[in-house]
């Protein structure tokens, strides 16, 4: 790809609407932004016009467009939030506001559905049902808003409203169709089973279809209102979950990603794609063509590097390059101070919000370096805990690492201690919208999909496990193992 020639990568998020343009060997070119608000009808109702999504989308593009000729884009990638349930009318236009990913009004609908899918057979859908997911949200909409439900046609996920505006094709990725609770991994399509069970008709199903497939072409609408060239390819795209996963080498690799972020996550392939109960960690099933599948897991410990950004800003009161030189290698998995990390909640493990976090063994020689040392210590247990129920323990290549904290060197060290694997620092650009960009130059040949895409991400430092230290984090570990249940213990009413 020359260098005045351009992928665009449009990641729709929940308070924003990003856009990259990427060049030669994954070079960006230019980025652009919009922000939109949320409307909050009633306490825990989070809902949007999809058409407030697109206005906004178009003007990003627009503003990008004054950098880059419309002519010189090749391909447009989408992508965004997971969940999120656009209602479609038969006329195009959307029946009903778009039902958020993180809106809880189905709060008490959860467990009967759960029973109602088990029931059936569905364990896929049931395993994934919760409050957001899009069966559930459909269920809602024919239960409380009937007119509505009727104008709906289809429904389509929060970035395929984005793809019908701009190609006028209604239709979704693997990705987005496995995490709606109707989605069965065996089969890799369409669960009757789950629609049986919950009462809800295939007619308003959309076509799944391989995220690096061209979905169309820019409608004449479309360039009209973005500046976009008419015929430009736009892919059918993927949920954010992937399409970050893209940069790092997680699925064109096998990577194992931990991201150090303010939540931390932790993303691999499964090597089988049954999303059975055996194993923790939400599955997501991605496909580049619709014929070769993967299955990316990812696992959360909510409080990461917020954890350690509490610690240092308003407990200990010392910068992060103060804690960097007080760090000290020899000293990893010492001491009698644990950390129970888990200060907001836990998702992938033991699924209770009401979880918080808690120190063990404080004593008055407790210095800042043991505190900070200690919280590191802790956020790594966790993501070693998260490795185990996830299945991907026992291998020995190398973790990449992305997201702030992996600019520590004291933390990388410790989690390569931890984990007894290389780290990996990743350097570059590995966000959703710069995963949608790399997708839609694969669609139109400028990717090799057999190989690493032209990403600029890459390892920029290695930290190796020191045996000594190795050792007594096994120690450690069995220990910080016993700390759930106590705490449960500790505050059982």
């Amino acid at each position: 790809m020359s260098a005045d020639i351009a992928c665009l990568g449009i990641d729709l998020g929940t308070s924003s609407v990003k856009i990259v343009a990427i060049g030669e060997g994954g070079s960006v070119l230019g980025q652009a932004s919009r922000t939109y608000e949320l409307s909050l009808p009633k306490p825990g109702w989070r809902q949007i016009d999809p058409e407030l999504w697109w206005s906004e989308t178009a003007a990003a593009v627009r503003e990008l467009l004054d950098t880059i000729a419309p002519l010189d884009v090749r391909a447009i990638g989408v992508t965004g939030q997971m969940h999120t349930l656009v209602p479609v009318g038969a006329d195009g236009r959307a029946a009903h506001a778009a039902l958020m990913w993180n809106d809880v009004r189905t709060a008490q609908m959860v467990a009967p559905a759960r029973d109602a899918l088990l029931a059936r057979g569905a364990r896929d859908a049931a395993a994934t049902i919760s409050t957001g997911s899009p069966a559930l949200n459909l269920c809602w909409l024919r239960d409380n808003e009937p007119e509505a439900f009727e104008r709906t046609d289809r429904f389509v996920i929060g970035p395929d409203w984005i793809v019908f505006k701009l190609a006028g094709t209604l239709g979704t990725d693997f990705c987005e169709a496995s995490t709606s609770s109707l989605f069965d991994f065996r089969s890799h399509g369409w669960s009757y089973a789950a629609l049986d069970a919950l009462g809800l008709s295939a007619r308003l199903l959309p076509d799944i279809r391989g995220s690096r497939e061209v979905a169309g072409g820019v409608t004449a609408d479309a360039a009209r209102l973005t500046g976009l060239a008419e015929g430009t390819p736009v892919i059918v795209g993927t949920g954010d979950n992937p399409a970050a996963a893209l940069p790092t080498g997680c699925i064109i690799e096998g990577a194992t990603v931990i991201s150090l972020g303010t939540s931390g996550v932790l993303m691999g392939l499964r090597a089988d794609d049954a999303a059975g109960p055996q194993r923790k960690g939400k599955p997501i099933a991605f496909s580049l063509d619709g014929r070769a599948f993967s299955t990316l897991v990812q696992g959360v410990v909510q409080s990461c590097g917020s954890t350690r950004d509490w610690m240092l800003a308003k407990v200990l009161r010392i910068s992060y390059q103060e804690a960097e030189a007080a760090f000290a290698p020899e000293d990893s998995g010492t001491g009698e101070v644990l950390f129970f990390p888990h200060m907001t909640g836990e998702k992938t493990l033991f699924g209770n919000a009401s979880l918080r976090g808690a120190f063990t063994g404080l004593s008055p020689e407790a210095t800042a370096a043991v505190l900070d040392r200690a919280v590191m210590e802790g956020v790594g247990y966790g993501f070693r805990q998260l490795m185990d129920e996830m299945g991907f323990t026992g291998g020995r290549d190398p973790v990449r690492a992305v997201g702030g904290g992996a600019r520590s060197d004291a933390w990388m060290q410790t989690l390569a201690n931890i984990l007894d694997r290389p780290m990996q620092r990743m350097e570059g650009e590995t966000g959703a919208g710069y995963g949608a960009a790399l997708l839609a130059c694969m669609a139109v040949g400028e990717g090799d999909p057999e190989r690493a895409l032209p990403s600029s991400a890459r390892p920029s430092a290695v930290f190796t496990a020191d045996e000594r230290a190795v050792r007594r984090h096994d120690e450690r570990y069995r220990r910080y193992l016993r700390m759930h249940d106590a705490l449960v213990d500790i505050y059982r009413d």
